[in-house]
């Protein structure tokens, strides 16, 4: 008798494992997923020098071409500021993201440096993901990914983002 106890409890033991095993893992691959898809849209917004309406278009292209949350109604959950970035999410987005403008970004030894129409010599971008998740007992809950962009030199005065696209 003493042995058919100690074998539900050794497959409870493996099953509560393989269950928090599997949790982790797939934990982890969201994560990676998100970031990614937070580096891909910096990418698109360095090689459009800025968040404006071509690096828009191919966001929405690409986050609907791997199925990223759609929103149909437009709201999301992002702050208007972000560590002194200002928030310029396109009113029209299609899908849960957050872009934020950063105006300056230097560094303290560059602090006086302007280009020739007095706008800054660089600024930044910071993209804000989430992480979706449905599940059938906790429910749908989500997790935020927040990425920062390196610095983008200011060639033109048409780079100036203080205001929402």
């Amino acid at each position: 008798m003493r042995e058919g106890i100690g074998s539900v409890f050794l497959y409870n033991m493996i099953i509560l494992f393989i269950i928090i095993v599997f949790g982790l893992l797939s934990a982890t691959i969201s994560y990676y997923k998100a970031f990614k898809v937070n580096e891909r849209m910096l990418y698109m917004i360095d090689k459009f020098e800025g968040y404006n309406k071509g690096s828009i278009e191919e966001i929405e292209n690409f986050l609907t071409s791997i199925g990223y949350t759609y929103s149909p109604t437009g709201q999301r959950d992002c702050d208007e500021s972000k560590d002194g970035g200002v928030l310029v999410t396109d009113r029209n987005a299609r899908h849960y993201y957050c872009v934020y403008y950063y105006k300056d970004d230097r560094g303290i030894n560059e602090s006086g440096r302007t280009n020739g129409d007095r706008e800054p010599i660089y600024y930044n971008y910071a993209i804000n993901s989430f992480i979706y998740v449905d599940l059938p007992i906790a429910g749908a809950f989500k997790i935020p990914v927040f990425t920062k962009g390196e610095r983008i030199y200011n060639f033109s005065d048409g780079q100036e983002q203080g205001d929402k696209v």
